[in-house]
């Protein structure tokens, strides 16, 4: 089971803790997250509201290639169709939005804000535990950086089963590493997320009133592997259909990354060239619409 860290009063120890998940797993739950239990509530709901509506109406709020949010439902993951539908909001992007359900918006909006600022929080604590300032990162993550929020449904049937579409892979979604920094996910109670760990895909259970984490490819990098992206997948559903949110907490496309100057030295040099995050963003996302051959990781930008 990936660790539990309480937040509350973050100590020393939950510090240490913190690091040390980050090191064997890449994946914790975080309790006493400051996120409001009756937004995490609102959220779910909406969510499922608005999955159930026609498909015509999720289909007329879709994202294209000049604007990536909205509703999806052929995003690929390693060349592999999704089993899933989604639909991604963006802070101080244009947004399509449907017409229901009640306060969708602004749910959405509230409910990003909130896990802006448990990630900057949880930001802060990993510089602090590589030997950094707490705020060496934060000018990455203030106005303009280039985090979003999206709904997951994982449906019990494959939704374009018959249509013009490539064809479904086994799972939800496949094997891969987040791009960016960290991700707040929201798990419905059901367990369908797993992590590679020694070679075994371990379930990452949900844990009641906990939000479930995991570091990116960007902290990677910061971290000179001191911390690693986990590769994770999600199972299809088979029994019962699914929901998630994940908040994926990336920097500003001015963002050059490289790992922070406490993580090097002459026994551990730097282990990465420096990253331009909006190329390597914008490279990873081509991979999402089209089978573009092989998806642009950051073993790509190793010394």
């Amino acid at each position: 089971m990936v660790p539990v860290i309480d937040l509350q009063g973050t100590s020393g120890q939950s510090i240490e803790k913190l690091a040390t998940a980050c090191a064997e797993w890449g994946f914790f739950s975080v309790a006493n997250h400051g996120v409001d239990a009756q937004l995490i509530t609102s959220m779910q709901a909406v969510s499922r509201d608005f999955f159930s509506l026609p498909l015509d109406i999720k289909q007329s709020v879709s994202r294209t290639m000049d604007s990536p949010f909205g509703y999806y439902d052929r995003e690929l993951t390693k060349n592999l169709r999704d089993r899933k539908e989604i639909f991604d909001y963006a802070p101080d992007e244009a947004t399509p939005w449907p017409p229901s359900p009640p306060g969708f918006q602004a749910i959405l909006e509230d409910y990003a804000v909130a896990c802006h600022r448990l990630a900057l929080q949880l930001v802060g604590i990993f510089c602090e535990s590589l030997g950094a300032e707490r705020d060496t990162l934060e000018r990455h993550f203030q106005r303009g950086h280039s985090s979003f929020l999206r709904l997951n449904h994982y449906p019990l049937a494959d939704l374009l089963a018959g249509a013009d579409a490539a064809p479904a892979g086994p799972h939800g979604i496949s094997q891969h590493s987040d791009a960016g920094a960290i991700t707040v996910l929201l798990q419905d109670g059901l367990a369908g997320l797993q992590v590679l760990r020694d070679d075994t895909w371990v379930d990452v259970t949900p844990v009641a009133d906990t939000l479930t984490i995991n570091i990116g490819d960007m902290l990677q990098v910061w971290s000179n592997e001191q911390y690693r992206a986990p590769l994770h997948r999600v199972r299809a559903s088979n029994e019962i259909a699914r929901y998630s949110a994940a908040y994926f907490c990336n920097p500003d496309y001015t963002a050059i990354v490289e790992p922070l100057p406490p993580a090097v030295s002459p026994a551990n040099p730097a282990r990465y060239k420096p990253i331009s995050w909006a190329e390597f963003r914008r490279m990873r996302a081509m991979g999402d619409y089209d089978d573009y051959g092989e998806e642009i990781q950051i073993s790509h930008f190793r010394v």
